[in-house]
């Protein structure tokens, strides 16, 4: 489903579609691609390509880059993004979700409770995967179906990965629980490299780019953005049977 906001006037660049592509960056992207000469374009994160990222980032000032979060919501919640945005991960927002979760009936206290007790952001486990203080997503929808085992678990178990990590190997007890909440859902955000916020891209944008213009269709990145997400920035939501997700194949579809 596609939303309806307050307009944003900067270009949307995605990397998977180079007609969105900035001029300037694309005859970079390209010269770049074509000097590679690799054997296989698979080898196109082997490239020594990080000290470029500067110069590609920059390229890409005033300009918003489209990325994907996938994620398994229940229906208020995703009515949540669609008013409120994309949050960072923390402890507000965990015992948000589990809170407004438990209060509409889908999980019992003590499930609720064990879910609190063993989540990524309780005290102990805090520095686990050091995933608090942002929104984890990928810059490339199409990857997602050359990368199933990177999404699968997303999509299959409610929460998150600071809920779920403890409980996703478990083939009973709370687990179960976990797989039936909620629906698969691809989210998709335009993010702002440029922002305040030390945002990490992982191999990195340029690589990704490059990648993209050699014909590998796999080719992504990791982003750990440091923001905040607004609701203005949300482009979509789909779920299976909508077009955006049944295009791309593989992915869960309960």
């Amino acid at each position: 489903m596609t939303l309806a906001h307050a307009a944003d006037s900067r270009p949307v660049v995605d990397v998977d579609n180079p007609a969105t592509w900035p001029r300037p960056l694309a005859d970079l992207i390209y010269k770049i691609a074509d000097e590679a000469e690799l054997d296989e374009p698979e080898l196109y994160v082997d490239l020594e390509l990080e000290d470029r990222e500067a110069q590609v980032l920059s390229l890409l000032r005033d300009h918003l880059l489209r990325a994907q979060h996938c994620t398994r919501l229940l229906d208020h919640e995703a009515d949540a993004i669609r008013a409120l945005g994309l949050r960072p991960l923390d402890v507000a927002l965990v015992d948000d979700r589990l809170d407004q979760a438990h209060e509409r009936g889908y999980l019992t206290d003590a499930e609720r409770e064990v879910l609190r007790s063993q989540s990524m952001v309780v005290p102990e486990r805090r520095n686990l995967g050091n995933r608090e203080g942002q929104v984890c997503l990928t810059l490339s929808a199409e990857a997602t179906s050359h990368d199933i085992n990177g999404a699968w678990r997303l999509l299959s178990f409610w929460g998150g990965e600071a809920i779920y990590w403890q409980h996703c190997d478990d083939p009973a007890g709370v687990a179960q629980r976990l797989r039936c909440l909620g629906r698969p859902a691809l989210v998709t955000a335009y993010v702002d490299l440029a922002s305040p916020g030390r945002h990490l891209v992982f191999k990195s944008v340029m690589h990704t780019f490059v990648g993209k213009a050699i014909g590998y269709a796999p080719a992504n990145a990791d982003v750990l953005y440091r923001n905040a997400i607004p609701p203005q920035h949300i482009e979509s939501i789909a779920f299976p049977g909508d077009p955006a997700y049944d295009r791309l194949p593989g992915l869960p579809t309960a």
